[in-house]
């Protein structure tokens, strides 16, 4: 019942192009939001001084950026899946 009235909220508020956002849209959008707040990571992080107080802490911040969510992007988009491995033994 409280999902049906959601739904119906949803439909008669939601502007046209939400609407037609799909999961393969909103996935996408992530991966492109946080390659790009990586990128500009290394960027800020070349060019300003890091306090020598917080030094350790911006590195190790850093690093779970770039060895978290920057390398499951990468992974699930060039990654090999069972399937890939599937194939390639077959030939």
């Amino acid at each position: 019942m409280l999902a049906k009235i959601l739904k119906n909220i949803k439909i008669k508020y939601m502007p046209e192009w939400l609407k037609r956002l799909t999961k393969t849209d909103i996935r996408n959008s992530l991966a492109i939001i946080i390659v790009v707040g990586s990128f500009l990571l290394l960027y800020l992080l070349q060019v300003r001084p890091i306090p020598e107080q917080n030094h350790d802490l911006v590195l190790t911040a850093g690093g779970f950026i770039f060895g978290g969510a920057l390398a499951g992007v990468i992974g699930f988009y060039f990654g090999s899946t069972k399937t890939d491995k599937h194939i390639k033994d077959e030939n």
